[in-house]
């Protein structure tokens, strides 16, 4: 290739990126929120949980993605908790936005689990700031018996516009941008430990790691997801075991690793009542995922983030196999010029 050749090349190249006038993509994450129902909450009692507040003025046609994440823990709780994401612009009224989701325990159990789910809103108008929110309610046929806490509740967001626009006024209204934002998707070790009965409270294990440069972005906001799978056994109702998940993040020249984002709980599930024809003893799997945002980073910084799982008590079998962390980073302000 000459050199008129090259200069063509790169003419032709900043004339389609300044011409196309997207924005890209922007992931933004809300602030960590929790909802409490008490013993006796009436069927239709809602309590919010989770908001995050959203500028849809850069998109043309925006598509967004929410994917809402929190850690449930019961005592002795049984019931239904129903799940609405609502959505609410300008001066409206919150609609509904997705299906309902439910969690529910058909008898009075301790347990410390994950709840999460992803919703999709494609009908949202451009040159708009709404608010989008998740309100927990009491469902099923009864009261709540016990208590139940959503901690670790958060909206996290991922906005983008559709493709194949018929039009080319719609670029009009990304005037600001001349430079699509840059995302990076990255995934993790794969871990898996081993808690038997009798393990030492505060045994901690790294179970999974991934290494992020993001010094090509240049307003960092990174949504890390994690994701397991639990095995569980006992021989009698009574036995329990408790495990806490952290995100650690180490960056540069930094001597300790720092928390990111709130701890999570995973308990075995169990319950003093055995209902008539069970016997004692029980065994189960389950799935145990989260996600957390870091949008607290310097420019031009490499951080390894790790998942720790530490023991709080262990008298029931636990093992955790499948454990990963992948991390989705992305400007989360447009690219302007």
């Amino acid at each position: 290739m000459n050199l008129s050749s090259i200069a063509n090349f790169k003419d032709n190249y900043e004339n389609s990126n300044k011409s196309s006038g997207s924005c890209g993509q922007i992931l933004k994450c809300g602030e960590v929120g929790q909802a409490l129902l008490f013993n006796g909450a009436t069927i239709g009692t809602t309590v919010p949980a989770a908001t995050i507040t959203l500028d849809t003025s850069k998109f043309c046609n925006p598509c967004i993605m929410l994917e809402f994440s929190s850690n449930i823990i019961g005592t002795l709780f049984q019931g239904t908790l129903n799940f609405q994401l609502y959505r609410s612009c300008k001066n409206q009224l919150p609609i509904p936005v997705g299906p309902q989701f439910y969690f529910s325990r058909p008898i009075p159990a301790f347990l410390a689990d994950t709840f999460s789910f992803i919703v999709c809103d494609c009908d949202s108008c451009s040159n708009e700031c709404c608010t989008y929110s998740i309100v927990v309610s009491a469902g099923g046929p009864t009261p709540v018996i016990g208590n139940a806490g959503v901690f670790a509740a958060r909206l996290a967001a991922i906005i983008v516009d559709k493709p194949n626009h018929d039009d080319d006024d719609c670029h009009t209204c990304n005037k600001l941008c001349c430079k699509d934002n840059r995302t990076i998707l990255k995934c993790g070790t794969t871990g898996s430990v081993s808690i038997t009965p009798g393990t030492l409270a505060g045994t901690a294990s790294t179970i999974s790691t991934l290494t992020l440069n993001t010094s090509c972005l240049c307003h960092p906001c990174v949504k890390l997801e994690f994701a397991s799978t639990i095995a569980y056994s006992s021989p009698t109702t009574m036995d329990s075991t408790v495990v806490n998940f952290q995100v650690f993040k180490l960056c540069n020249n930094q001597l300790s690793p720092i928390p990111v984002g709130p701890q999570l709980v995973f308990s075995v599930p169990y319950t003093t009542v055995i209902v008539p024809p069970a016997t004692p003893g029980f065994s189960g799997t389950s799935t145990f995922s989260f996600f957390v945002c870091d949008c607290e980073i310097c420019t031009n910084e490499c951080c390894t983030y790790s998942v720790v799982a530490t023991t709080a008590t262990a008298d029931a079998a636990v093992t955790i196999t499948n454990a990963r962390l992948s991390a989705i980073a992305a400007d989360n302000n447009c690219r302007c010029c």
